[in-house]
């Protein structure tokens, strides 16, 4: 027991962050669709792109609904997992996060499997476990009901199983691996093409192909099980237009978010030059665990820049598992200082975890903020928007209203007009405006200029701001209620 206590620790404290005040911010509009789509499940078995009211869950998605009016945007995964928590729980925010910041959990634990399979360091793996555990970036899309924790999970698995079957050729770790792979494709198939083209890039190239029929037949056992998602969900659709120039701002955003938030490269690189000078040696001497951990890995993350650099939207979601791998990669790095500088391998930690001060300039503390935001009430536009609704609303009424749409689905049983029509057909019993969405000049509209007359208007004391409280963007993300934004507005149609 004593030997795991380190372990048991890190855990510990990192189990706290994420179930902290799990509950207490209501889900924004990506959580939401997840959720919806989640309650499709448990009345209808399979997610559906219209709720049981007749609301469409998202009007605009460029894939369009299947003929049985199934959902083609996103893998089904995600819903399952989280109607196997709402079905229990009821319709809430703390069920439909739950069972994601479990695998957020159980993805710190496999950090440190990981870390210890490809290293055989301890130290290392304690170190991997610990950055990533306390990285905010991670927790704060652990905590999120979306496809983000299953997603890390499985390409974790993925990654392990495969190098454990590399180790011990075992049968059953090839088959694990591939089951993983084929999860991951039916919870987020983006990342399962990069994934299965790093492990079999790793395999060719790298290891001496040894039973090379059984690994083929797992491999194609996996593609074709994730095949038929890819021919119902049309996901072409999700590739950007080729041009050079979309291209190339892709890569860049990717650089800089893996630079800014998840392995500070000029930092280190910086190290190294200088250690290079003093030394007037620029060769690392790297073991051959820290080697073959190397290429797996950069083969995995340089797969990953290269497919997301063709996706249509960029996002830095998109980079949740590369928190848990460069967290590897950083604790290979610190392992080396443990023997003989221990003072100094504190001060870095402490540094690490508590700012930003290796990734940016001008040092900011996330994680104190975040450990605000947990202990404290957080109010953001979809709370004010479901209070206000659930208080006045009747049952039968309407709500017209362009983003927050699927919250109100999720949260209530009203009827949703979500259209981009703004003319005397949608006049419905309520009329939310949304001022990043509508757009500040929707009230000089002639559309505007006619509620005005005929509506009540109600200010919320709740901030209208773009989203509840984004996750993914920690240059958006507000780790406290916006005091300063102006309130939401709701119209109310004369009975």
């Amino acid at each position: 027991m004593k030997d795991h206590f380190p372990l048991l620790a890190i855990l510990a404290v990192a189990a706290v962050l994420l179930f902290t005040g799990l509950g207490d911010q209501h889900l924004w509009q990506d959580e939401a669709e997840t959720a919806t789509l989640a309650r499709t499940v448990i009345s209808h078995g399979y997610p559906r792109g219209v709720d049981d009211r007749g609301n469409v869950i998202n009007p605009t998605i460029r894939t369009g609904l299947g003929n049985d009016l199934g959902w083609r945007y996103h893998p089904w995964g995600q819903a399952y997992i989280a109607a196997s928590s709402i079905a229990v729980l009821g319709r809430t925010a703390f069920a439909a996060r739950l069972p994601f910041a479990i695998l957020g959990l159980l993805n710190i634990l496999l950090t440190y499997l990981l870390a210890l399979r490809l290293t055989r360091s301890r130290t290392t793996a304690l170190l991997a476990a610990l950055l990533t555990g306390t990285s905010v970036p991670f927790i704060l899309l652990m905590r999120q009901c979306r496809y983000y924790a299953p997603a890390a999970f499985l390409t974790l698995s993925a990654i392990y199983c495969y190098q454990s079957y590399l180790d011990s050729a075992k049968r059953r770790y090839l088959w694990l691996a591939a089951a993983s792979l084929a999860a991951l494709g039916h919870t987020v198939h983006g990342m399962f093409i990069p994934l299965f083209a790093a492990l079999g890039a790793h395999y060719l190239f790298f290891t001496e192909r040894k039973r090379a029929l059984e690994v083929i037949s797992a491999a194609l056992a996996a593609f074709l099980i994730v095949l038929p998602w890819f021919v119902y969900s049309n996901s072409g659709s999700h590739m950007t237009e080729l041009t050079l120039d979309n291209i190339r701002k892709n890569f860049e955003f990717q650089i800089r978010m893996i630079n800014k938030f998840i392995f500070p490269a000029v930092f280190f690189g910086c190290v190294y030059a200088v250690r290079s000078f003093l030394k007037k040696d620029m060769r690392l001497r790297l073991s051959w665990d820290e080697k073959r951990s190397g290429i797996l890995l950069g083969l995995v993350a340089a797969a990953t820049i290269a497919v997301i650099s063709f996706a249509k939207e960029r996002n830095f979601r998109y980079l949740v598992y590369f928190i848990p791998l460069s967290s590897i990669v950083t604790g290979a790095i610190l392992s080396r200082l443990y023997p003989s500088r221990k003072a100094l391998l504190s001060v870095f930690l402490l540094l690490w975890i508590f700012t930003d001060v290796f990734f940016s300039a001008k040092p900011r503390f996330f994680l104190p903020k975040f450990i605000y935001e947990v202990t404290h009430d957080y109010d953001g536009p979809v709370e004010g928007i479901i209070k206000f609704l659930k208080t006045n609303a009747r049952k039968d009424d309407t709500v017209k209203i362009t983003y927050g749409d699927i919250p109100v689905m999720f949260y209530t049983d009203l009827k949703v007009d979500n259209s981009k029509v703004f003319d005397n057909a949608h006049m419905p019993e309520w009329i939310v405006f949304r001022r990043w969405w509508d757009g500040a000049e929707f009230l000089n509209d002639p559309y505007f200029t006619e509620i005005a007359g005929t509506y009540k208007k109600h200010t919320l004391p709740y901030p209208d701001i773009p989203w509840e409280n984004r996750p993914d963007d920690l240059g958006y993300h507000r780790f406290s209620t916006d005091r300063e934004a102006p309130g939401i507005i709701v119209f109310e149609k004369a009975r």
